[in-house]
Parts: structure tokens; C-alpha cells; sequence
């Protein structure tokens, strides 16, 4: 049977052992902390510098710090409801956006072409040059390849839509 003394020794040897690792272990967290908090401070940053810089692209004043009505996350524009094809539906029966990137991939067909990517869309519907406006032309095309009125030959090459 091991001493009193003899446990109470080696729990004095292990405590300041284990003290130790707890203070490796709360600085670690510290600098965590730290970074976290450095992050954090930069997507303010970061939010309001696009905030102010997008303001400023639409020509509007924008008061930095004031609370903001952001977008969700990911969301392009307004949800256009495609319907499906159907038999004997002309193209006047999708939102009117839609029917005219339909109309204009039908005039690329009609004159030979070999189809159609979403910057020809973009500039077709008179939107300024963006990415983000190429995605949301890229979006719609794709919206109704799904919906049976367009085809997607190759990548972002649109047809129309074979009988």
C-alpha cells in the first residue's frame, strides 16, 4: 500500500507539470482569440468598403456604419418561374427576359450561328458589363435549358431547343 506521503509527493510533482500545459493550452486559445477577432474586423471592413463602393458605382450617397439591407447570401436578382415546355407554347409565355434570351438564341440559329454565351445575353438584354450580370444571364439560360426550351450543346454555348 503505497504512502500517504509518497501520493502526496507525486501530486506536488504533477501539478506544476499540469499547470503548465494549461497555460500553453490558454495562450494558444489567446492568439485564436486574437485572430478571430482580427477576422471579424476585417469582414466589417470589408462590408462596408463594398457597400460604400457599390453606393458609389449606382451614384447614391451611403453613410458608413449605418445598418445596411444586404441581399441574401448568393442571391442575383429577383426568381423568374420558368414553365416547362409544352407542345404548341410559343416563347411569349416565359417572363419576358427569358423569351428574349429565347428570341435571340432562335435568331442566332436562324442565321447560322453556333449558339450563344451568356455575354451575348448579357449585352442582348442591355445590361452593363459585370460578372455578376453575365451569372444572372448564364443563370436564366440555364433555368430554361431545364425547362426544355433551350439546349446546352457545350459549356455555356446555348441552342435552341430541337423538336
Amino acid at each position: 500500500m503505497p504512502s500517504v506521503l509518497g501520493v502526496l509527493e507525486r501530486r506536488e510533482r504533477v501539478a506544476p507539470a499540469r499547470a503548465e500545459e494549461l497555460r500553453a493550452e490558454l495562450e494558444r486559445l489567446q492568439a485564436a482569440v486574437a485572430e478571430a477577432d482580427e477576422a471579424a474586423r476585417r469582414a466589417v471592413i470589408a462590408r462596408e468598403e463594398t457597400v460604400e463602393a457599390l453606393a458609389e458605382a449606382a451614384g447614391e450617397a451611403v453613410v458608413v456604419g449605418a445598418p445596411v439591407d444586404l441581399p441574401a447570401a448568393g442571391a442575383a436578382g429577383p426568381r423568374v418561374e420558368v414553365p416547362l415546355w409544352r407542345e404548341g407554347v410559343g416563347i411569349e409565355v416565359p417572363p419576358p427576359e427569358c423569351a428574349r434570351i429565347v428570341a435571340l438564341v432562335q435568331e442566332d440559329a436562324a442565321g447560322g450561328g453556333v449558339g450563344v454565351r451568356a455575354r451575348a445575353m448579357r449585352e442582348h438584354l442591355g445590361r452593363p458589363a459585370s460578372d455578376a450580370r453575365e451569372q444572372a444571364a448564364r443563370f436564366r439560360a440555364k433555368r430554361l435549358v431545364e425547362r426544355g426550351r433551350l439546349t446546352e450543346g457545350r459549356p455555356g454555348l446555348f441552342r435552341p431547343r430541337t423538336a
